[in-house]
């Protein structure tokens, strides 16, 4: 189906309506068109595509002023076919603006918990926002593009999950370490393993210096190629620090 199928179909799950207060929630104005709009006549149409495939089907009449509205109803097949999309990540990021957004509010419309979902829609991405962090010549700007946009999704899903972690710490310290070896660079490369992340360094010299630090802890700095960064050696070891 659609997206419109589908956001009708949604709308229609959450109880008796008819297509004027659907359209309404999809209009510029709408909940849901402040998101993703969807025209009155597209959305009948969609409503009428649902009801030929048996998902959604018309139950009587609705009177009142002005002329009255056919009432709609999910069938049982429809029913489990919103429950099955509502649950199903998007693939890509490009959409996360539109259908991951018009989904959290669905969601949330039907009383469905946020925090499984989101969890499963942040493994589904990881692999791809891992990728993109670590390649590409600094001089593409589709890359720079893709790269910058897939960090921002990695942060708007983190926040989403852990509302309460985005606050601002109000004593957060500033970098100031003992260790005297702190060398400036740029990172060039980003490679994840299970547990550990190694993360190369171009120092503004020319030299080169690889650090092996905790995914967990690559993952909190958000690095990826192209990022300033201060290089900390201390004995044999040698950590990431990020303004």
């Amino acid at each position: 189906m659609s997206l419109a199928e589908h956001v009708c179909l949604a709308l229609v799950t959450e109880g008796p309506t008819h297509g004027w207060a659907v359209g309404s929630l999809l209009a510029p104005a709408g909940e849901i068109g402040r998101i993703w709009t969807l025209s009155r006549p597209l959305t009948y149409r969609a409503l009428d595509l649902l009801a030929d495939q048996r998902l959604v089907t018309r139950r009587g009449v609705e009177s009142g002023r002005g002329r009255d509205r056919v009432l709609l109803g999910a069938t049982a097949a429809g029913r489990k076919a919103s429950a099955r999309w509502l649950d199903e990540p998007v693939a890509h990021l490009r959409d996360v603006r539109t259908e991951l957004l018009v989904k959290l509010v669905l969601r949330r419309r039907a009383g469905l918990e946020a925090e499984p979902f989101l969890a499963h829609q942040e493994a589904v991405f990881h692999p791809i926002i891992d990728q993109l962090n670590g390649q590409g010549p600094d001089d593409d700007v589709v890359v720079l593009w893709r790269r910058e946009s897939a960090r921002a999704v990695r942060r708007f899903l983190d926040a989403a999950r852990h509302p309460a972690d985005t606050r601002a710490a109000p004593d957060r310290p500033e970098l100031r370490l003992s260790a005297r070896n702190q060398l400036r660079g740029t990172v060039t490369d980003v490679h994840h393993g299970e547990v550990m992340s190694t993360v190369k360094v171009v120092l503004d010299g020319g030299q080169t210096l690889t650090a092996a630090i905790t995914r967990e802890a690559a993952e909190a700095l958000d690095l990826a190629r192209g990022d300033a960064v201060v290089v900390v050696v201390k004995s044999t070891e040698v950590m990431i620090a990020k303004p």
